[in-house]
């Protein structure tokens, strides 16, 4: 009995099968879950102009469409996006699409190194145009402005390092000058050459070789006098004077070289008293010395002479030096001169004639100021009152009026002090 009961039980199991229990499979472990599709909204349809905007402006810079710029609405976006187009392209059209002047400025001038100067000019700031210009070595614009031909037309010659402006000058007596002015602002004799005279050459040379010393330069100078004297001033030889066959401007040159070295023996070269008597008065106006005035022998010149020590005198205010002039009237305007440019009114004690020496102190002591130890060196009482006074009263300082000797001046004084 048990046994029919198992064999029927294999008998089913054959039949139908062994149950078994599946588990379901977990979720994600071996699948792959995609994402929702991202929708792209068009810039033209996002509800926000902003986004809108900057969607356009995306699109212009990564997609490098120029023309998505023109569908932006903010015009500052708009300018932004025109800049970064003309930079990139170095196109001054796209500058001008710019709707903000400073912006549009900065456009042009960022791209002018690219572009060419001219598109410095399109700048309407001046100051940044002006910059531009300069920037890219172009030096014109510091000539604006200027209304005069001649200056305009040589300041432009300078900046443009450009010596044939010279002659755009429409006055053409104003060439030469320009040449010359050119040459020395280059530094470059070589133009001296372009001067249509013979003097304007030869004075050209010599101011290149007295600048850098190089007698060579000299050499170019078609005047024998000018060549020599040239040569001369640089080398220091004198002796070149004595190629000179003209005995005047023999003289001449042994003049210059002896007043420009103050030495007055070479003055006894010269041969004609005119310049002799030249050379050593300028020998004496350059060291102050009146011994050389004596030196003078053209005796029949006095008042050359005494002219020498006044001039002298004047120079170094030393009244000794006017006692030399012999002429009575000349040795009281050397007193008067001195005691003016010096405003020292002692020095007209020693004036002879009274009323220029009365003039003398009046016009120091009314109209000018002076050292109070200048009163104590007054000889005439009178007058060093005065002197004492003016000064007190000026100051409001009665103290001074004890100086006076005079009662009623002094009283005067203190009254008017305090």
């Amino acid at each position: 009995m048990k046994f029919n009961i198992v064999l029927s039980v294999l008998v089913l199991l054959l039949l139908f099968g062994c149950v078994s229990y599946n588990t379901p499979p977990e979720q994600g472990k071996n699948e792959t879950v995609n994402p929702p599709p991202v929708v792209v909204v068009p810039c033209s349809q996002m509800p926000n102009r902003d986004d809108g905007d900057r969607c356009y402006y995306n699109n212009a810079i990564e997609g490098n469409n120029l023309t998505a710029c023109s569908f932006i609405f903010s015009d500052s976006l708009t300018d932004s996006c025109n800049l970064r187009f003309a930079i990139n392209l170095t196109d001054p059209a796209l500058c001008e699409r710019i709707l903000n002047k400073d912006v549009k400025d900065d456009c042009y001038h960022t791209i002018a190194p690219m572009a060419g100067i001219a598109t410095c000019n399109k700048i309407e700031n001046d100051t940044l145009r002006k910059k531009c210009h300069l920037e890219l070595g172009d030096e014109s614009v510091l000539c604006e402005g200027i209304t005069d031909d001649y200056d305009y037309k040589l300041c432009l010659a300078k900046a443009k390092n450009n010596y044939s402006i010279c002659s755009e000058i429409a006055n053409q007596s104003f060439w030469d000058s320009c040449y010359l002015d050119f040459a020395k602002t280059t530094n470059n004799y070589i133009l001296c050459s372009l001067l249509s005279s013979s003097g304007g050459r030869g004075d050209c040379y010599q101011y290149f070789a007295n600048l850098t010393s190089n007698a060579s330069i000299c050499d170019s100078i078609s005047s024998n006098y000018t060549r020599y004297t040239c040569i001369m001033r640089i080398t220091g030889d004198y002796s070149k004077c004595n190629l000179l066959s003209d005995y005047l401007q023999r003289d001449s040159c042994f003049e210059t070289f002896a007043s420009e070295h103050n030495a007055p023996n070479i003055c006894l070269n010269i041969s004609t008293h005119l310049y002799q008597d030249k050379c050593f008065t300028d020998i004496a106006m350059n060291t102050g010395d009146a011994s050389m005035c004596s030196r003078m022998i053209c005796y029949e010149c006095i008042d050359d002479r005494e002219t020498c020590y006044a001039q002298v005198a004047n120079l170094t205010s030393d009244t000794s030096v006017c006692v030399r002039i012999t002429e009575l009237l000349n040795r009281d305007l050397c007193y008067l001169t001195i005691a003016k440019s010096s405003s020292n009114p002692s020095s007209c004690n020693q004036i002879a004639n009274s009323y220029r020496r009365d003039s003398c102190y009046s016009s120091i002591l009314y109209n000018q100021k002076y050292n109070l130890s200048a009163c104590a060196d007054i000889t005439y009482s009178n007058w060093q009152d005065e002197c004492y006074s003016k000064i007190a009263v000026d100051s409001k300082n009665s103290t001074i009026c004890q100086s006076i000797v005079d009662q009623l001046a002094k009283n005067q004084c203190v009254q008017g002090s305090s």
